[in-house]
C-alpha cells in the first residue's frame, strides 16, 4: 500500500483509489498540492469481500484532517458496499465498474459494452502492476499450481471473452503497452482491440464538479448501499 504524505492545508482533498489508476490520476494531480491520493493494491478486486475493510481504514485515517474524501472505485463486485462516510461525507463515482472511469463516463462504458460485451479490458496501470492475464499467470498462479495448470486456469477464466482491448488515454508510452496487450491476445487466442480512453472522469475526481450524474454523495455516518447502483 502506498500513501502520499499528509497535507493539512485548507481545502484539502483525499482520494482513496485503486493503484491501477495511478498513471491517470497522477497526471491530473500535477500541481495540485492540496490533493492527496492513497493507493490500494489492485489485488483487492480479486477478493472483493476484503475491500470494504481496507478502504474504510484509509477513509478513517483521512477523516482526521481532510475537507473532502473521494473514492476512486466503482461498485467493484460489491466491494465498497458497507463503507461508511465520516463527518465529511463521501463522494463515490456513479459506476459499477472502474472501466467507466478510464472511458470517461458510465454512458461511454455502456456504449462499448453493448457493442462488444465479451471484452477483457487492459489499461496502463493494469499492465504496469502485472495484473493482465499473463501477469497473473506468471506472478501468481504459476507459483501455486505450476505453469501448465496456471495457463489452463486462466484460459477457463477467459473462455467467455472474445476480445482483449487496450484502453489508452495517452498517459504512457503506447509501444510497450500495445506489445504486452497484443501478446495477451495472441497467447489466449482473443481478438485484439484498442480503445481511445478519456481523462474526463479522473479530472472530475480530482477537481470536480461532483455532479449528480457522475457521483453519489454519501451523507455523514451513512454506509454505501448496493441499491443506489441498481436504480
Amino acid at each position: 500500500m502506498h500513501s502520499k504524505p499528509k497535507r493539512q492545508k485548507k481545502g484539502s482533498i483525499v482520494v482513496v483509489a485503486c493503484r491501477v489508476m495511478e498513471p491517470e490520476l497522477e497526471r491530473v494531480r500535477q500541481g495540485k498540492n492540496h490533493v492527496e491520493i492513497r493507493y490500494l493494491d489492485q489485488g483487492l478486486h480479486r477478493t472483493p469481500k476484503d475491500m470494504a475493510g481496507v478502504v474504510q481504514e484509509q477513509i478513517d485515517q483521512a477523516a482526521k484532517y481532510a475537507d473532502r474524501i473521494i473514492l476512486g472505485y466503482g461498485l467493484c463486485s460489491n466491494g465498497i458496499v458497507g463503507v461508511t462516510a465520516r463527518q465529511q461525507g463521501l463522494i463515490v463515482p456513479r459506476c459499477h465498474d472502474c472501466i467507466a472511469l478510464f472511458l470517461g463516463s458510465p454512458a461511454a462504458y455502456k456504449e462499448v459494452f453493448e457493442a462488444r460485451p465479451g471484452t477483457y479490458y487492459l489499461t496502463p496501470g493494469w499492465v504496469a502492476e502485472k495484473k493482465d492475464p499473463l501477469g497473473i499467470v506468471e506472478n501468481d498462479y504459476t507459483h501455486r499450481v505450476g505453469r501448465e495448470t496456471a495457463f489452463w486456469v486462466m484460459e477457463e477464466e477467459l473462455k467467455h471473452y472474445t476480445h482483449i482491448a487496450l484502453i489508452d488515454a495517452g498517459v504512457s508510452d503506447p509501444g510497450p503497452l500495445r506489445e504486452r496487450a497484443m501478446e495477451n491476445a495472441r497467447i489466449f487466442k482473443k481478438e485484439y482491440q484498442e480503445i481511445q480512453g478519456s481523462m474526463d472522469y479522473f479530472k472530475k475526481i480530482i477537481q470536480g464538479p461532483y455532479a449528480d450524474e457522475d457521483f453519489f454523495f454519501i451523507k455523514p455516518s451513512s454506509a454505501i448501499p448496493q441499491e443506489i447502483f441498481l436504480e
